[in-house]
């Protein structure tokens, strides 16, 4: 009777295991995505931006848009407006630009090389080094699993002592990638720093359209009139 109680059980915890979409192995799941992501020549999305510091929890708002491979507009809004503009990041596969209508500021840096695949929109990370870069695994979620969505955990290898790499601050991925298209619903980044601590940013995306016509002026940034441009590209 006992054995087959526990024959049951292990039946029951693998027909789970299958219909929450974890039968799958992290290689096959982190393939599926980058396959189904080098597809997709752009999204479009609402998105939901949490952020936490030192205990303390803000939210932001707002629509964003990415093209392949690299290009990014971020509109953050106002919290008791959303029709007004809080803040504009774009970047245009060259330099990262972001205006801030309130301080009548523009700052400006490069950004990496203009043909670098973008792992997740405005991460910095490249999706083509992902598996080289870093250790990925599949973290179980009872929330997400059960509709059809898989965890991946990125965190970075370890870097030899002296390179460039292990002096940048430690910045762990999370993506959330659903198994009907493989392509990501909610990312999140972890980033240790020994100035600032630890920040966490989760963001989630709804509203999703994907591969549609998207005007390319979107990806450049023209300066608006009076305000003051922070130039940090000439640092690099």
């Amino acid at each position: 009777m006992k054995r087959f109680y526990f024959l049951y059980i292990l039946t029951f915890l693998l027909i789970i295991t299958v219909s929450n979409g974890t039968a799958e192995t992290i290689e096959e799941v982190f393939q599926n995505f980058k396959a189904a992501y080098e597809k997709s020549k752009n999204f479009s999305a609402d998105f939901e931006e949490t952020t936490l510091q030192a205990g303390n929890r803000s939210i932001a708002r707002g629509r964003l848009m990415f093209s392949q491979p690299n290009l990014l507009r971020k509109v953050y809004v106002s919290h008791r407006d959303p029709t007004q503009l809080a803040q504009l990041i774009v970047l245009d596969g060259e330099y990262s630009w972001s205006y801030t209508p309130l301080l009548s500021q523009v700052n400006k840096k490069r950004w990496g090389r203009a043909d670098r695949k973008e792992l997740l929109p405005g991460l910095g990370a490249s999706l083509d080094e992902a598996a080289e870069k870093f250790n990925m695994e599949l973290v179980p979620d009872e929330v997400a699993n059960p509709k059809g969505i898989y965890r991946i955990k990125l965190v970075p290898k370890p870097q030899m002592p002296g390179s460039a790499e292990a002096n940048t601050p430690r910045e762990i991925i999370e993506i959330w990638v659903k198994s009907d298209n493989w392509l990501p619903v909610q990312f999140g980044y972890q980033t240790e720093d020994d100035d600032i601590g630890s920040i966490s940013v989760i963001v989630v995306l709804a509203k999703i359209q994907r591969d549609i016509e998207m005007d390319a002026d979107l990806f450049k940034f023209v300066i608006p009139d009076g305000v003051e441009v922070i130039d940090f590209s000439a640092d690099r």
